[in-house]
């Protein structure tokens, strides 16, 4: 054991653990350093989140007002996309570090208001489809979700994969507001098999990032289609 943390110890002397977001030596987190720590606090607090759509009024003009009614009853995200939450979530899709949405969501949990998760009984992630989910090998949205419901394991169950993806679907990042819809628009069914567990459940839906609310948005329509109770939609980031 002495010679195991000798060799741990001498390891981290010559090859130190990096934050994944700026290179810098890591010091007390897994992940980050305390300066890019510093700025996703900064990030959080300087939010004055719509309590519909969860866009950040300090920053941008919400559009409720004048946008299409969502199917959910409110939205709320942890952060605004700037260079460190884009970092992080780069790792997550396309690193292969699922295990970071995991601390992620139970590392951040409590910045969610407690009035969000009052009368909330389950929570459900936005699915990938079958060939996405083949070739990234996890979905990072339940994985997420796994993260926030460990956070409340007192208070919420987590249905895995409750919704089903039944088409593939162009990548929404380069498609604007009305293509975005049309792109996602019937896109995705609640799982016959999980129908009967959703059922007059009020729903936490989770995805990573929250752009529009196109994709949200038609998981909510699939929900309350089957029969589930309101839906609030909870996410990492707000783009």
């Amino acid at each position: 054991m002495f010679f195991k943390t000798l060799q741990k110890n001498a390891c981290g002397l010559i090859f130190p653990d990096l934050c994944i977001a700026c290179r810098n030596t890591l010091t007390n987190d897994k992940w980050l350093c305390e300066e890019c720590l510093r700025r996703l606090e900064i990030n959080h607090v300087r939010r004055d989140p719509c309590p519909l759509c969860g866009q950040n009024r300090a920053a941008r003009i919400c559009t409720c007002s004048v946008a299409s009614p969502f199917p959910f009853d409110a939205a709320y995200s942890l952060f605004d996309f700037d260079q460190t939450i884009k970092t992080v979530v780069h790792e997550i899709k396309y690193k292969g570090q699922k295990r970071l949405a995991f601390d992620m969501a139970t590392a951040y949990a409590h910045l969610v208001p407690p009035a969000f998760f009052e009368g909330m009984h389950a929570v459900v992630a936005v699915p990938l489809h079958f060939f996405r989910m083949m070739t990234r090998g996890y979905n990072q949205a339940e994985i997420l979700a796994k993260g926030f419901t460990a956070a409340n394991a007192s208070r919420l169950e987590r249905i895995e994969n409750a919704l089903v993806r039944k088409r593939a679907t162009k990548t929404q990042t380069r498609l604007s507001r009305t293509r975005r819809k049309r792109n996602v628009q019937g896109a995705f069914v609640v799982s016959p098999a999980k129908r009967r567990l959703i059922e007059n459940k009020n729903i936490i839906l989770v995805d990573d990032i929250i752009t529009t609310g196109a994709t949200t948005g038609e998981c909510a329509a699939a929900l309350l289609a089957a029969g589930s109770g309101i839906i609030r939609v909870l996410s990492l980031v707000r783009d």
